[in-house]
C-alpha cells in the first residue's frame, strides 16, 4: 500500500559551518534578467505546490502546464549544468504523468509537487537551497538503517532503506541542479546498492553496514559539511530495487519564504504553508 508521504526538513539549530571549498565554482554569472525569470519560475512552482497541498489538483495541474511551457524558454547558463536542467525537465515530465494518471494517487501528486518546488528553489537560492535542510533527516535515516542491520532485522532494514531512498528521491532533482554530476552519480550508486541489498531474500547486513560510512561521508560532501574521504569501490549485485514507501514529513517553505519545521500528523501528511499563512 502506498502510504501518504511528503518529506520535510526541520529548521536545524547549530548546523555547523558550510565548507566553501566544497562548492563548485560558477562557470558564468547569470544576468539580472535570468535571475528575474528564475524568481518568476520559482513563484509559479510555489503556486502549484500550494494548490496541490490545498487539494486543488486541477488547479495544480494547470499551473504545472505553465511551468512546462516556461522551462524550455529559459537560459540556465551560469545557474546549473546541462544535467541539472535535464533533472528539472524530467521532474516536470514525470509530474505531468502523475497528475494526469487515470487512477490519481494524491500522495504521488504531492511528492511530485514537492520535487519541483525544491528544484526551482535550488535554481534561485544556489548558496542556501531548501533541500540542504534535509541533512539531519537523512542522517537519522542512515542511523535507523545501521541499527536495523546491526540487529539483523530484515523488515526494519528494508523499511529504513526504502525511507532513505524516498527521501533522496524527493531532493534528487535539486541535488542535480546544485552539485557536480559525478557526485550525483555516486549518490545514485550508493543508494541503489543499499536498496538492492535490502531486497535480497537473505539480506547481507554486513555489506550494508560496511557501505554506510561511505554514504555518510558522501552526504556530508553533498550537503557541504566536510570533504568526503576515499573508500574502496562497491560491487553492486544484480537485483531489482524494492521501494517500501514509509511515512515521512512535508516541505515547509523556508529561507526567504519561511523557516522549516519537522512535523507529523495523522496519516503522515503535513500541509505546507508560507510563514504569513501559519
Amino acid at each position: 500500500m502506498l502510504l501518504a508521504v511528503l518529506i520535510c526538513a526541520g529548521l536545524l539549530a547549530g548546523c555547523g559551518a558550510i565548507s566553501e571549498s566544497a562548492r563548485e565554482p560558477a562557470v558564468a554569472e547569470p544576468s539580472e534578467e535570468q535571475l528575474r525569470q528564475m524568481a518568476m519560475l520559482n513563484q509559479t512552482a510555489d503556486d502549484m505546490y500550494q494548490k496541490v497541498m490545498q487539494g486543488d489538483v486541477a488547479g495544480g495541474r494547470a499551473v504545472l502546464q505553465q511551468l512546462g511551457d516556461q522551462i524550455p524558454q529559459l537560459s540556465y547558463a551560469g545557474i546549473t549544468s546541462i544535467e541539472g536542467m535535464n533533472a528539472l525537465t524530467s521532474a516536470v515530465t514525470e509530474a505531468k504523468r502523475v497528475f494526469n494518471a487515470v487512477n490519481l494517487a494524491p500522495d504521488a501528486v504531492q511528492i511530485s509537487a514537492a520535487q519541483i518546488r525544491l528544484a526551482t528553489d535550488a535554481l534561485t537560492h544556489k548558496a542556501q537551497p531548501m533541500w540542504l535542510q534535509y541533512y539531519k533527516l537523512i542522517q537519522e535515516d542512515i542511523e535507523r538503517l545501521s541499527a536495523a542491520s546491526t540487529a539483523h532485522d530484515k523488515k526494519l532494514a528494508q523499511s529504513a532503506a526504502a525511507q532513505l531512498g524516498l527521501r533522496i528521491s524527493v531532493i534528487h532533482p535539486s541535488v542535480a541542479i546544485n552539485r557536480d554530476p559525478s557526485d550525483v552519480e555516486k549518490l545514485d550508486s550508493l543508494i541503489s546498492f543499499i536498496s538492492n541489498q535490502a531486497k535480497l531474500p537473505q539480506v547481507p547486513f554486513t555489506q550494508i553496514n560496511n557501505v554506510l560510512p561511505e554514504l555518510r561521508q558522501h552526504i556530508d560532501k553533498l550537503f557541504l559539511r566536510q570533504e568526503a574521504t576515499a573508500y574502496l569501490p562497491i560491487i553492486d549485485e544484480q537485483s531489482p530495487i524494492l521501494w517500501i514507501v514509509a511515512i515521512g514529513s512535508a516541505i515547509v517553505a523556508a529561507l526567504i519564504f519561511a523557516g522549516w519545521r519537522l512535523a507529523k500528523k495523522d496519516g503522515g501528511m503535513v500541509p505546507v504553508r508560507k510563514k504569513d499563512d501559519a
